[in-house]
């Protein structure tokens, strides 16, 4: 394929448009652009293993919608995944007062006390 497009193009003009390709293909364009749940599109990161990837759609949708609890939880559980402890801490402690009288907390404060058992916000849940 790389062969054909250079040759149509010419040789300077295909190595150059290939360039520009594997530059756009490399870009981080955000799910809403596309068209695309961000939350929906970090889970399928995650289901194959791109924790990286989907950590950066979680970021940046957390920046952009940030009511967004879904998107919120999903990368507190990135944070997990990833065994970044600060983050989650910091990201749990941001959530607990909107978390703490639902369910969900429970979840959150046993995976803290996995990753961070010394820290006083996942004791007694």
């Amino acid at each position: 394929m790389c062969k054909q497009l250079i040759s149509k193009l010419g040789k300077s003009q295909g190595i150059n448009r290939l360039v520009q390709l594997f530059k756009v293909g490399r870009s981080f364009v955000p799910p809403q652009e596309r068209g695309i749940d961000p939350v929906a599109e970090a889970e399928v990161f995650l289901s194959y293993g791109k924790r990286k990837e989907a950590l950066q759609v979680l970021l940046y949708t957390v920046q952009l919608e940030p009511d967004n609890l879904a998107a919120q939880l999903l990368l507190l559980q990135t944070h997990a995944y990833l065994l970044d402890v600060q983050a989650y801490i910091e990201l749990a402690q941001q959530l607990q007062p909107r978390l703490a009288h639902l369910s969900v907390w429970h979840i959150v404060a046993a995976e803290g006390r996995e990753l961070a058992p010394y820290h006083p916000l996942f004791r007694g849940h």
